[in-house]
């Protein structure tokens, strides 16, 4: 059994204009203006009963048993505890008969498992109904009012996650290399997510248990000594991950809802999350015939120069509504990595290689200053590229005050591969009755990227807080390319 409670207090107290600064906080008395104190109390707590059960037959059979009950003060009254079982069975095939005089198979073990976890945060207090409160002035008096800023969920449950895993472990050659592959469905059901709510409630949004999400995957890791001969060694460990996210069901009634600031977002039964949502450009409009030609095609009072949009319901009107449709995602098809380590007498080299590929990236950064409105501040590209009655062409639009819609014009490949780890040490030969061990090193992180990302940093997203927004760049600050000298000492 476990038990956790956290209880947290906080008074906050200031004044202003102070006559000196000598004292600084220690006598808040000093001030000739004193603001209202304000304070707060929060608390949280979580009781756990677990348990359990491990059976080893032959050495060879492997089972697992596990059982927990979890109860959270986030949720509602009616579903505050949780039960959450899990079960694992493992067969080392390389300890049968059959199997223990081979001279390639070192290891061999089948894996089966399936399990539930869950999911409680969702801060405090989000299953009760919230009050708030602040001034106004009535009768020439101000005056403290209290109002509702949240409605109450006492149905509010735990989300939950079941997994299904089956993987395989070997290694050939005495274990010179090793492999790992799973293949993995995770379902999470109860999704504990904000509900948009009519504004005739008074509320904007309330926190629900709204559907479930599937991802399947294959995971595959190796590790591999190539060459170790001489004094020369080398090793490489890589590791590829592929997943598939969908939408398979959202509340009652419920095929789909939008988010962001924009609605650029749908989280929609059939697509993954993180789904991007708006029309798709389709170039350029190059003359006053082409426009006058396209009619409904065409946005009202377009000029040349002006951006062309697809009709994608195919009904011979452009409508910047109803034609909007998927422009991809935000999480990645798979990523992966791969390190090489290389060492020879008292040098040692490693090589550290990652990618991401088959994501979108919403680039809001090119949307704020590559929108064509000279007064909002241009990249220099745009501005030496855009659209120009001398100069047609179908990359950039014409230099005007634009208002272009949440579109794939503005949605871009996010895939990269990048150098991200380099370095280099040598084993000084020195060793002393002090001194036992000494190795210096330079090393350098973030070398290179390689990319088609027009913004500063592939490896971005600027809403890390939200489960249904991934890949935002919102001017969001490039990872840094940094260099380090150093040196390991043992005395």
């Amino acid at each position: 059994m476990t038990f956790q409670r956290n209880r947290e207090v906080r008074n906050f107290t200031e004044a202003q204009d102070f006559p000196n600064f000598s004292l600084g906080a220690a006598n808040l008395g000093l001030g000739n203006r004193l603001l209202a104190p304000t304070g707060s109390i929060s608390q949280w707590g979580l009781a756990s009963y677990l348990g359990r059960v491990n059976y080893r037959l032959r050495d060879r059979y492997l089972f697992t048993l596990t059982g927990r009950i979890d109860g959270s003060s986030r949720f509602g009254a009616n579903n505050k505890y949780g039960f959450f079982p899990s079960g694992a069975f493992a067969w080392r095939v390389s300890d049968e008969p059959f199997l223990r005089d081979n001279r390639v198979f070192s290891d061999v073990k089948f894996r089966l498992s399936y399990g539930i976890t869950g999911n409680d945060g969702i801060g405090l207090y989000n299953s009760l109904s919230a009050y708030g409160t602040g001034r106004m002035v009535l009768n020439d008096q101000e005056q403290l009012f209290i109002e509702a800023s949240r409605i109450a969920n006492p149905d509010l449950r735990w989300e939950k996650t079941a997994q299904f895993d089956a993987g395989i472990d070997f290694s050939v050659w005495n274990n010179r290399i090793q492999f790992t592959a799973d293949y993995y469905v995770k379902t999470t059901s109860d999704l504990l997510l904000s509900v948009e709510l009519p504004a005739t409630t008074g509320f904007t949004s309330v926190l629900r248990n709204v559907g479930s999400v599937e991802n399947r995957g294959f995971e595959l890791g190796i590790n591999s000594t190539n060459i170790n001969s001489g004094g020369f060694r080398w090793t490489t460990n890589g590791n590829v991950s592929f997943n598939q996210n969908k939408v398979t069901k959202l509340a009652d009634g419920v095929s789909q809802f939008f988010v962001g600031s924009e609605s650029e977002v749908v989280v929609r039964v059939g697509q993954p999350l993180g789904s991007f949502y708006g029309v798709q450009f389709d170039g350029i409009w190059q003359t006053a015939e082409d426009i006058k030609a396209a009619g409904a095609l065409a946005v009202p009072g377009s000029l040349p120069g002006a951006p062309r949009y697809k009709d994608v319901n195919g009904d011979g009107v452009y409508n910047a509504s109803s034609d909007r449709t998927v422009l991809g995602s935000g999480l990645p098809r798979y990523i992966f990595g791969i390190t090489n380590n290389f060492s020879y007498k008292g040098f040692d080299v490693s090589v550290f290689l990652q990618g991401v590929q088959g994501n979108k990236i919403f680039n809001g950064t090119f949307r704020q200053i590559g929108g064509g409105d000279p007064g909002g501040g241009l990249l220099q590209d745009f501005y030496d590229n855009a659209w120009r009655t001398t100069r047609p062409s179908n990359q950039y639009v014409a230099l005007r005050q634009w208002t272009i819609p949440v579109s794939d014009y503005w949605v871009e490949d996010g895939s990269f591969v990048r150098l991200k780890n380099v370095s280099v040490g040598y084993q000084l030969p020195i060793k002393t009755k002090f001194l036992k061990r000494a190795r210096v090193y330079v090393s350098g992180q973030n070398l290179l990227t390689f990319t088609k990302y027009r913004g500063y940093d592939p490896e971005v997203n600027s809403d890390f807080n939200s489960n249904t927004l991934y890949g935002f760049d919102r001017f969001a600050y490039p990872a840094s390319r940094t260099f380090t000298v150093g040196g390991n000492f043992t005395f």
